[in-house]
Formats: structure tokens, sequence, C-alpha cells
């Protein structure tokens, strides 16, 4: 799962409830894929209900629509998979439902958690073609990461109600009816913005009368018309829509068209609200703000939108008829999420099995137990806080913590906690969901340790990327001087004075051997890199190498006024090393260090035998007066391409040697080291193994 889904799946646990969980989803999606609306839809029987939406293009939320006349949506959700339709005007399956008059892109993924279809997730466009492949396999990973999340946010609301319901069985049925106006309201808000009306309204048979109520109202004149009784005489219509008569209420008495004329409302458009095939009660739009009467299109939107508050009532009045027969208890008892009533200081009150399985993962109850006693020390304080501060505030809150069971084994719960009064006893309860989220926190912890691996390869591959950008500078000096230098001494050996022939020569022959061992010691790391690099080792005279090597730099120390001593005193044991190599190492050494010593300075090479309880080393050290080495560089400068910053007039170079000495000394089973003051000079040491019979027991640096 990479890191936008898990970032997803968090921002949904965190939310509050429900429906902040649908809202923070469609949001994310929004930003997740390229489109001018969003919106959840949730599956309810052979409905879906948008429950959620943003943008231009997306659905009016709170809007009903039968499955069966969505062609798109219906191909999704019996396929279990995402469906597009790259342009809606070509697509004779395409059916457009109100608010999507615009839509010519479509994208939808079905909500499936535990083999079960919650609902779905649509993408829109105003342009065809918006969507493409991509698009279609990121709502499919959207969509199967947040539907697990969802089923549980969902479950915890019906939870907290439920238990609510089971305190004040009652409760259920005052709750239903005082939110019917409220789910009404939408309805009636979209039906005065789309048809451009003045007013909108909803009337319903009152229970008992014969008399209709105002139930939802909005426009200029909401105020009055929502304390209007209406009679349903059917004379209220228009647009060539007429209202029939829902009741045998005699005729005396102002009729409905007066009684709301008397409010100025004369040029309505009126449609049926049906339940069961009777009529329950009416919605209707009034005064057009533009022209006398209503449009087409307004009486299209006006049949979808009473078909969406049809379905409202009819929800609302089978709600109300099996309330006093559902089975909470069972509910509550089948849930997979622990539910449990506390008291303020975290007495366990009410519990299902699934908090028993949880905490205590046998068959022990766990009444009159307290939190705290599963609840880790470290975390305990902070959650009886926690369980005060909504005892005090009335506010849900949540709170992570660890808990033992009774075998001992530690999990990552997340309480949800909400006040409750369930008994009626003094201090009130709370009701907490307990939900496991141990899978939750790993992945955290491993998208933070991800997080962490991706920072240190991005750093790691600026700096790579640094020094290579030094590499290319330095390697365009180096070889631009020496090309430039043979060059000029080839011009002056065909055009120059004679006499001097010979010094031309030379100095070409110089710049030559110098561009060769750039080049070389370029190829070299390759080499090493790819293991490729072959090692033939020899028995070496240390004493003969070291001579050999001092006396190629006798004049080039001469001209810079630098004392080149040879301290090596012999005999010393043979070495067993690649006498190219072993000539490479101290040529490098030896080179740097008349580089960085300034003039009336020393350069020395040493050896001693190093011997310890259980190891025996030859070392040969490299010595100067030089510039000396910063304590802060002297870890860096076996790095490629490093070059410190003491650097003199006379010190050029790509910033290899040293790199290449210590991956050299690697393959021979030795070491560098270095010992060095700014202003005093250093000393680099390379340590050989001496082995009892000259030989190493294993062959080594081969391909």
């Amino acid at each position: 799962m990479n890191r936008e889904l898990l970032e997803l799946v968090h921002a949904l646990s965190q939310a509050g409830d429900f429906q902040a969980a649908l809202d923070t989803l469609v949001e994310r999606a929004r930003r997740r894929v390229l489109c001018d609306g969003a919106a959840v839809m949730w599956l309810d029987g052979d409905y879906l209900e948008v429950v959620a939406s943003r943008g231009a293009t997306a659905p009016m939320r709170g809007l009903t629509l039968p499955v069966s006349q969505m062609g798109a949506a219906r191909s999704a959700l019996d396929s279990g998979r995402p469906v597009a339709v790259f342009d809606t005007a070509e697509d004779p399956a395409w059916e457009q439902v109100p608010g999507e008059e615009r839509v010519r892109a479509w994208l939808g993924v079905p909500l499936i958690a535990d083999d079960w279809t919650l609902g779905l997730l649509e993408w829109t466009g105003s342009e065809p073609g918006l969507f493409d492949e991509d698009d279609l396999e990121t709502a499919g990973e959207m969509a199967r990461s947040a539907a697990s999340v969802l089923q549980r946010a969902q479950l915890l609301d019906d939870a907290r109600r439920r238990l609510r319901e089971r305190a004040d069985p009652r409760s259920g049925d005052v709750s239903r009816s005082g939110d019917l106006g409220t789910e009404l309201q939408p309805v009636v808000r979209e039906a005065l913005d789309y048809t451009a009306a003045r007013h909108a309204f909803v009337f319903l048979l009152a229970d008992g009368t014969r008399r209709l109520y105002c139930a939802a109202a909005s426009g200029e004149r909401r105020d009055l018309v929502a304390k209007v009784l209406l009679r349903g005489d059917g004379t209220l219509g228009g647009s060539g829509v007429a209202m029939p008569r829902l009741t045998d209420w005699p005729a005396s008495g102002p009729s409905d068209r007066e009684t709301m004329a008397a409010l100025g409302i004369e040029r309505t458009l009126i449609l049926p609200l049906r339940v069961d095939g009777e009529q329950v009660g009416m919605l209707g739009v009034a005064e057009p703000r533009r022209g006398r009467a209503f449009s087409r299109d307004a009486i299209r939107l006006m049949t979808h939108l009473a078909s969406q508050a049809s379905l409202i009532v009819e929800r609302s009045h089978h709600s109300r008829r099996s309330a006093a027969q559902y089975d909470y208890e069972m509910v509550f008892k089948s849930s997979p999420l622990g539910i449990a009533v506390f008291t303020v200081t975290g007495d366990i009150q009410i519990c299902n099995p699934a908090l028993g399985a949880l905490l205590s993962r046998s068959d022990r109850s766990l009444l009159g137990s307290n939190l705290s006693e599963f609840i880790l020390r470290a975390d305990c304080q902070r959650v009886m806080r926690v369980l005060e501060e909504v005892a005090i505030t009335g506010q849900r809150r949540q709170v992570d913590a660890k808990v033992r069971s009774l075998q001992g084994d530690h999990r990552e719960v997340r309480l949800s906690l909400a006040l409750a009064d369930v008994s009626g006893q003094e201090g009130g309860e709370l009701v907490a969901m307990m939900e496991d989220v141990t899978p939750l926190k790993i992945l955290e912890q491993e998208r933070v340790e991800h997080l962490r691996q991706l920072r240190e390869k991005h750093a790691q591959l600026q700096e790579l990327d640094q020094l290579k950008s030094r590499f290319v500078s330095n390697v365009s000096h180096e070889l631009r001087t020496p090309l430039a230098v043979i060059k000029l001494y080839a011009t002056l050996a065909r055009k120059g004075r004679p006499e001097k022939r010979n010094h031309y020569m030379q100095t070409i022959e110089q710049e030559t051997h110098r561009l060769e061992t750039m080049v070389e010691n370029i190829l070299d790391l390759t080499r090493m890199d790819r293991q490729a690099l072959r090692v033939n080792p020899e028995l070496l005279n240390a004493e003969d190498i070291v001579a050999q090597v001092l006396q190629v730099y006798e004049e080039t120390a001469e001209s810079r006024s630098i004392e080149l001593r040879n301290r090596v005193q012999g005999p010393l044991p043979k070495l067993w090393a690649d006498k190219n190599h072993l000539i490479q190492m101290l040529t490098n050494l030896v080179d740097n260090a008349i580089k960085y010593t300034p003039r009336m300075g020393q350069v020395w090479v040493a050896a001693r035998l190093v011997t310890s309880d259980s190891d025996r080393l030859l070392e040969l050290a490299v010595g100067d007066t030089g510039v000396g080495i910063t304590e802060e560089e002297q870890d860096q400068v076996f790095e490629r391409f490093f070059r410190g910053s003491n650097n003199t007039s006379t010190s050029t170079g790509t910033g290899l040697g040293l790199a290449i000495v210590r991956e050299l000394m690697a393959l021979h089973g030795g070491t560098v080291t270095l010992k060095s003051q700014p202003g005093d000079g250093s000393v680099f040491a390379l340590q050989f193994p001496l082995y009892e019979e000259g030989k190493p027991s294993d062959e080594y640096g081969e391909d």
C-alpha cells in the first residue's frame, strides 16, 4: 500500500463520525483523480442515495435513485469492478440524474467490504475523455482502501444510536419524526435552486387528520409557508400539471389556491408524493424568477425530486412501523467491534462479546472490571483523563492506547467515546467503541520507516549528485591543463629552439603520464564497482618498491624544494601483494604528500612491524610536513571525489587517489589509517597482514 492510500485510511479513521468520513473520502477522491465532481452513493436495498458530494457536476446530496434506472452504476455494482463512461453522449446505456446534466465523462467503482457491497464512489467531468485506464486503477485502489473503514464508521454510528434507543425505546420514534423535515429540507433547497423559483415547499398528510402540514420550506416567505395548513383539495397546480385531491375535507372556507394566494403565491408547479401507491403529500415550487411559467426542464427535474422525497417519506414510515420490533440486543451482541458502557471512572457496565474477546480472550466476564486493568501503565493516565473530559464537556473523543489481555499479549486499540445516559445513574455513563488498530499501526510504522529510508536515499542521491558534479568539474580542469601543456610543447618542439627539444619532449611525456594516471584511476574504480579488478599477488620486498617509487619523484621534489627521505630500514619480511597495486598505492600517497607540502618541507616513507596477540602486520607509512587535514574532514578524505578545504596552489587532482588506496587495501585484506593535524602535516599508513608461510590461506581479489 503506497503512501497516499495509507494517508487516506488514516484520515478516514480519524474522522469524527460516518458523515465526516464520507466528506473526507469525497475531498480526497477529487484531489487524487482529476475531475469536476465526486460523490459517494450508499446502497439501500435497490436504491442508491447520494450521501456526500462535491463539485459542479456531482449529483445532489440526499438524492435517491433506483439502481435499475442507472446503467453505468448498475454495471459497476453488478461486476464489482470500476466502470468508466468516456463520453456519455455516445453511450446508449447512460441514464442522466438531476444535477448531472453537464456530465460528459463518468467513472464509478463499487465500495466492497467483506464481500458486501456498500455503495458506489463516482467521479464526473464536464468534458469527454477526462478519465483514462490509470484513473480506473487509482479509483479501484481508493475504493478498496476506504470501504472497510467506512463500514466501521457506519457501524459505530449505528451502535451509538441503538444504545440510546435501548435505554429509551421511544427516542427512536421521536428522532425519526423530528429528522423527517431535516431530510426533506435538502430536496426543497435543490428544487428552489434548480428551477429558479422564489418559493419551494413540501406538504404532508398529518397522522390522524385530514390536513396537510408544511414539513419543509425554503425561499423568500418560508416562515409564513411553514405555518400554513392545506386541505389537499386539488386546486393547486400549474404548468400543465394538476395536484389531485388528497382529502374529502368540506368545501367551506378558502381553497388551497386562495390560501397560498393570500401569501402572494399564485404561479405554482405541484407534484404528488406517493408511498406504497397512496398519495401522502406534495412537492411544490412557486413564482418562477424567469418567465411566467416553469420550463420543461424544471418539470423533469421536479419529477426526479418528487421521487426522491417520496422515498424519504417511505423510509420514515417503514422505520416507525418496525422500530418497536427491532432486536437491538442481537445487533449489539453480533457486532464485530467491541462496544461497552463505562462509568466516568472506567468501570465496565455493559459490553458485547467482541470486547470480551479483545480484552480477556477467554470466557471470563468483564462486567465489574475497570478499564485501567487492561491498559498499559504508560497510557492509563492519558485514557482516564480523556474519560473525564468527555464526561465534563459532552464532546466525542478518540484516544489510542495499548492494552494487555489476560493472556499477556499486547494490542493497539482505538477508543471512540461519547457521553450517554443508559441507566440514569448519577454522573452519567460513556458509550465506547473499541477497535483493534494493531494492523493499522504496523502499516503506519512501515510508512514512517519507508519515508525515513526514502529521505536517506534522497540525501545520498543529492550528495552523490554533488560529488559527481564536482568530479566532472575537477576532471575537466585536470584534463584541460595537461592537454594545453602538451599542445603548447608539441608546437614548440616543431617550431621552437632546437637545443630545447629534449626539454619539450620530456615535458610532453610527463603530462602524458599525468593524463594516463587520471584515466587509469577512473578505470580502476569502475572495475572495483563491477568486482572485475584482478589481483595477482606475489612475494615482494617492500624496500625495493619504496625505493622505486621515491626515485620517480626525486626530480619533482627537488624542483619544489621539498626534502624527500627514505626511512625504510631493512631487511623487512617479504610482503604478499600485487606489485602494480602496491606501486599505485604508494605513488598516490607520495604524490598527495608532495602536492600538499609547501616549499622547504619534508616528505618521507617509513616501515615497521606491528605485532599483537593474534596478528602480525607490516606497516608502510607516508608522512609529510604539509598543511594537514582538519578533524571534520578526516572521515571523508577516503570518499570518492572528495577534496579537502586545505588546498594549495600545487594541490590538483580529481579526489580519487585516496579512495583507490582504501579499496585496494581492502582487496589485500589490509587497512589504511590516517593521523593528521592542521598545519603539522599528515601520516598515511598502509597495514598489510603477514602470513606464517608467506602466503594467505585463500585466494582473494579474483574475478
